[in-house]
């Protein structure tokens, strides 16, 4: 039996990689990027107006916004029982293991992601190398249904499936997004 608490054990270090991967998708999906979603948290138009709106903590706002339109997206995307790269449990232990971790210190890219390429590029840097999946079905709605081997033993579960949907937005293209997703 696996104890709750040890299963969402993350380190700082590991939740910091989480909450990267979720921004740099976030990020990818900006309108000045990707464009996979509307929204333009993390663009510069954004910064301009979030200057004036958060003095003490524009950034940090920016990201916030842009993980809540996220997950906004992805509920509507994403079958209701299905784990994506914003929900990574289905007890959502993920949102309480990453609940303080620091936004603030979590660097973007500087400018837009145009291509899947720049975003490859960018995933490299934080996932270490391609990761191991496979698409079982597509949806209309731009769902990707995938599956993943178990995480090595060095790697807390779920920051490795962090990485592996991560990795599988690689599928989606300008204007045409993909929403990688997990049934357990």
């Amino acid at each position: 039996m696996t104890n709750k608490a040890t299963a969402v054990a993350l380190t700082p270090a590991q939740a910091r990689d989480i909450l990267a991967l979720r921004l740099l998708i976030a990020r990818a999906a900006n309108s000045d990027s990707l464009v996979w979603w509307d929204d333009e948290s993390l663009t510069p138009a954004a910064a301009y107006v979030l200057k004036r709106l958060f003095p003490m903590a524009p950034g940090r706002a920016g990201k916030a916004l842009a993980l809540r339109a996220a997950v906004a997206r992805h509920r509507v995307a994403c079958p209701e029982d299905a784990l994506h790269l914003y929900r990574l449990d289905a007890e959502n232990r993920d949102e309480l293991a990453l609940r303080f971790a620091p936004l603030q210190s979590i660097a973007l890219p500087e400018g837009p992601l145009a291509t899947t390429g720049d975003l490859r590029t960018h995933l490299l840097e934080l996932v270490g190398g391609p990761q191991v999946y496979t698409v079982l079905r597509a949806t209309s709605a731009g769902g990707l249904l995938i599956d993943s081997p178990p995480a090595p033993p060095d790697v807390p579960p779920m920051l490795h499936r962090a990485k592996t949907l991560a990795w599988a937005y690689l599928e989606g293209a300008h204007a045409a997004p993909v929403f990688p997703h997990i049934m357990e």
